[in-house]
Order: C-alpha cells, then structure tokens, then sequence
C-alpha cells in the first residue's frame, strides 16, 4: 500500500518492526505465577548474584520484598535499579542480611536490575563482579514478588 509513498522502504522496515514486536503485548494478557527464572526472566550475570531466585504471582498484596543474604566477606552496597533509573541503594554487612520493599504499581511495565558496589583491595568501590535482571509485569489483581538476593564474593 505505502510502496509509491516509500520508495526507499523506511516505513515499510518500521511496520514490519512494530508489528511483530508491539503488536502482540496487548493479546498476551498477564505473565502467570511461577519462578521468577521462568515468569519474568530473571538472569544473573557473573558470579555476585548466582543462586538468587524467587516467586511471582499474578494475585497479591501488590508488594515487592528483596531479600538480601550475603556469603561476601566485605560489607557492601547493592544499587537498584528501575527502568534504567536508581531508585535504592541497599548496605548489606558481610555475611549479613537486609531487606527491601516497594510495590508492583511502582515498578511495573519494567525491568528491575540490581548491581553491587563492593570494596577492592585498596578499599575503592566498584560495581564489578555481577548484575541481575528481571522484568516486573504489570498485575491487576494486585501481584507479588519475592526475591531473595544471594550476595557472593567474587
């Protein structure tokens, strides 16, 4: 339809973009209640947060509960993240544990990362080590998310 408006196929390219990608969220519905590694995504990246896990379901109290438990020998900081804002920073002892909460409303519609900032040997912070990521969906019947956060030396 839009070949003679388009000769060099940009919008072409853009519709078959959209389509494929935008188009079908709205026929998906709401993410079901599972793992939190098969609900909505959740990946570590290295080794800092290795062994975190949790639950999702579509129906709740609408609250958001990190659970920080830390195997480091080093107090250190966790910085998380919404949609690509800093929204907490959360200090976790060694060999400690630390909570956080928030609520589906507030961070629905995207993602969730998490990065540590720890010590090196000189005692200067950096995020090295490992991230974590997920996705929070949207939930109309309240939702809730549990996570706990394995904190790990590396």
């Amino acid at each position: 339809m839009f070949s003679g408006l388009d000769p060099t196929r940009i919008v072409w390219l853009a519709s078959q973009f959209v389509q494929p990608t935008c188009g079908p969220t709205a026929f998906i519905g709401e993410i079901d209640d599972g793992s939190l590694y098969d609900a909505l995504g959740l990946q570590t990246i290295d080794e800092a947060f290795v062994g975190s896990y949790g639950t999702w379901k579509k129906k709740g109290d609408g609250k958001v509960n990190l659970i920080f438990t830390s195997s480091d020998i080093k107090d250190v900081k966790v910085v998380i993240h919404s949609g690509g804002k800093t929204i907490a920073k959360v200090p976790v002892a060694a060999g400690g544990r630390a909570t956080w909460n928030s609520t589906v409303a507030k961070l629905e519609d995207k993602t969730l990362y998490l990065d540590r900032w720890r010590p090196n040997f000189i005692g200067i912070p950096g995020s090295g080590g490992g991230s974590l990521l997920l996705w929070v969906p949207r939930a109309s019947r309240g939702g809730h998310l549990t996570l706990h956060v394995r904190i790990n030396v590396s």
